[in-house]
């Protein structure tokens, strides 16, 4: 009889321990193979790190700090020589990228010594390595951030600028000559421009150029903030100007209290300033 009875509580206990031990084994099946799935899934090459004062920046897969020359606006790459140990080239074959970032942003050009690089939209992309006290080039480590702001012409490359800094051969076409200039460009690599007569008459700034040479000068107004930090936001602002579509008023920005302007000529273009030196009034918007 107690033998029965024993029997009897077993099989039940079976019975219910039966579904669960089933739901167990099916949830550690499923976790497993989640967990396989992860391990399987390329890390990214380039990604963005984050910094207090700078923000959003590329980094490559190890977070070290990628950064662009101002002096490729034409998206070549014009460090060579002993600027190339300085700034190694950063060049991924197998692209895998990070949140926020997008396949088409990026390419591959080929330098003038045959190596590939890798270019984010338009601007060759490099490391930085100072020399040491022994007088050799070592890359900075993973996080540091030292070439930013180097001789005022290297910045790290962030995915969110609104203005950059641009230095390039420009031709002044009041005197024909060629000069080295810094100067403001949009996001899109599209050079910006101050009027001479803003500065003389600054009262009338908002109709010194209008009807056909605003047609001509097309106004600017930055949608942010987000510039190299040798560009402070205090030195920009706003001007209202009443010729806004159908009368209505609009802005215009200003760098340190100029108007800032395009260029119909320049076609929306990257790498383009065929405006400097128009009517000896016109010129690049230098920092």
């Amino acid at each position: 009889m107690l033998r029965q009875l024993s029997y009897a509580l077993c099989s039940r206990v079976l019975r219910w321990c039966a579904p669960v031990l089933f739901v167990t084994t099916l949830a550690l099946s499923t976790s497993s193979c989640n967990d396989s799935s992860d391990d399987t899934k390329p890390q990214p090459t380039v990604q963005l790190g984050s910094n207090a004062t700078l923000g959003s920046y590329l980094v490559d897969k190890s977070g070290n700090t990628i950064y662009y020359f101002t002096r490729d606006l034409a998206g070549t790459n014009n460090c060579t020589g002993g600027c190339a140990a300085v700034w190694p080239i950063f060049y991924e074959p197998n692209l895998v990228l990070g949140e926020g970032l997008k396949q088409e942003d990026f390419a591959t050009i080929t330098t003038a010594d045959g190596q590939p690089q890798t270019t984010y939209r338009g601007w060759p992309m490099y490391y930085y390595a100072p020399a040491n006290t022994a007088g050799q080039n070592v890359r900075e480590k993973a996080g540091d951030m030292l070439g930013e702001n180097v001789g005022g012409v290297w910045y790290v490359m962030k995915p969110d600028y609104n203005l950059l800094l641009a230095r390039t051969t420009v031709v002044n076409k009041t005197t024909n000559q060629s000069t080295q200039k810094s100067f403001l460009i949009d996001s899109q690599g599209r050079t910006l421009y101050t009027f001479g007569r803003d500065q003389t008459n600054p009262t009338t700034q908002p109709t010194n150029c209008t009807g056909n040479c605003i047609a001509t000068w097309p106004v600017y107004l930055e949608p942010g903030r987000v510039m190299p930090s040798n560009l402070r936001s205090s030195d920009f602002g706003v001007i209202i100007r009443t010729d806004g579509a159908n009368g209505a008023t609009r802005q215009q920005t200003t760098y340190k209290g100029m108007p800032l302007y395009y260029y119909t000529p320049d076609g929306g273009q990257r790498n383009k300033a065929e405006g400097d030196g128009i009517g000896n009034i016109w010129s690049v918007a230098t920092p």
